[in-house]
């Protein structure tokens, strides 16, 4: 191990202790976004760009967005910095004074529980093969045929790309409908028959942000540059790291840094309810009669006769880049939805 990885790994450690004892919000939300882009990187390191890619996008980006907004709108960080400026700012469980017995017996039990899952994930760790092993389960005859035969079979040069879509696109059908059913369980928890108050400031700030002409200027050029990435990632994803869940991470991404500067309210008028359950329900349909033909031919569709192109050219890899733009469209709007849906509380 490289000095450089045993470093990122050790604030790794420290990052996952420091959220977990860190009182607080803010903070803690703070320290995970950055948790994330070290994730990113050491994922670059391990030569995975794809998972760098999405970690840096939805680890780092669009979750600690979401994050933000969440504490915002329950009002702990004005709260949290209203209770600091008064010297006020305490961990209170158990406010009796009765309670403080099972308050640490809380605290030591948890402690005891942490340990005791730790110790189990360092022995399971030190029970691996080494790496390079022979016998290590990554170099299986699955991985080499994979390697040997992908851009064969799939067309694509991409060969992370090869796999979720063509060799496991059922694994990639069921994360898709996975994001769908989360933007149904949400819709489900934040419903309401009560319309939100027209005189919340935080609503109103959310749809009509503070007049701010460099944050506009400079997210508008942001945006455009995000945007361009993430078609590229999308477009591209048979050719070079990327693909529908990291361009669409990057998309989604775009889309809340336009609502956040500019408000959700001028948002809606390219997405809205309207346009995103349409968005949902082409993606997934079409992802669905795409890969049904998949139980006719081995559980996946390598033997039917789909022109690959000649790898290498944008045209090439088969259903994989109509299957890729799917998926992208799929996670971008989802990602966004999420974001108003925490901020809003309704999708209009």
């Amino acid at each position: 191990m490289t000095p450089i990885k045993a470093i990122l790994l050790i604030f790794l450690v420290v990052s996952a202790v420091s959220v977990c004892v860190t009182k607080r919000m803010l903070t803690t939300v703070i320290i995970f976004i950055s948790y994330g882009i070290v994730m990113s990187v050491l994922w670059i390191l391990l030569s995975a760009p794809d998972l760098a890619i999405t970690e840096a996008a939805v680890g780092s980006g669009i979750s600690g967005v979401l994050f933000v907004v969440v504490l915002k709108r329950i009002r702990i960080i004005e709260k949290e910095y209203h209770e600091r400026d008064e010297g006020k700012l305490r961990l209170k469980w158990f406010p009796d004074s009765g309670g403080k017995m099972l308050h640490l017996s809380y605290i030591a039990a948890a402690f005891i529980v942490c340990l005791g899952l730790t110790a189990v994930l360092i022995y399971t760790a030190s029970c691996l093969p080494p790496f390079g092993d022979p016998g290590n389960p990554a170099n299986n005859e699955v991985v080499r045929k994979y390697l040997e035969e992908g851009v064969k079979d799939t067309g694509a040069i991409n060969i992370v790309a090869g796999i979720i879509l063509e060799y496991r696109a059922f694994d990639t059908f069921g994360e898709a409908c996975l994001l769908f059913a989360a933007i149904c369980a949400i819709l489900i928890m934040l419903y309401s028959e009560d319309p939100p108050d027209a005189f919340d400031s935080f609503l109103l700030e959310m749809d009509e942000p503070r007049q701010n002409v460099i944050l506009k200027n400079i997210s508008f050029l942001l945006v455009a540059m995000t945007l361009i990435f993430g078609c590229y990632s999308v477009i591209n994803g048979h050719l070079t790291p990327g693909g529908g869940f990291s361009g669409g991470a990057i998309l989604g991404a775009a889309l809340i840094l336009y609502a956040s500067a500019y408000g959700t309210k001028r948002a809606r008028n390219f997405i809205n309810y309207k346009v995103f359950c349409r968005i949902i329900s082409i993606c997934l349909i079409f992802y669905a009669l795409i890969k049904g033909f998949s139980f006719f031919t081995g559980a996946n569709h390598i033997d039917f006769s789909i022109p690959l192109g000649t790898p290498g050219n944008l045209f090439s890899a088969g259903l994989i880049l109509p299957l890729n733009i799917a998926v992208g469209l799929i996670v971008a709007v989802t990602a966004y939805v999420i974001y108003v849906l925490f901020s809003n509380g309704e999708l209009k």
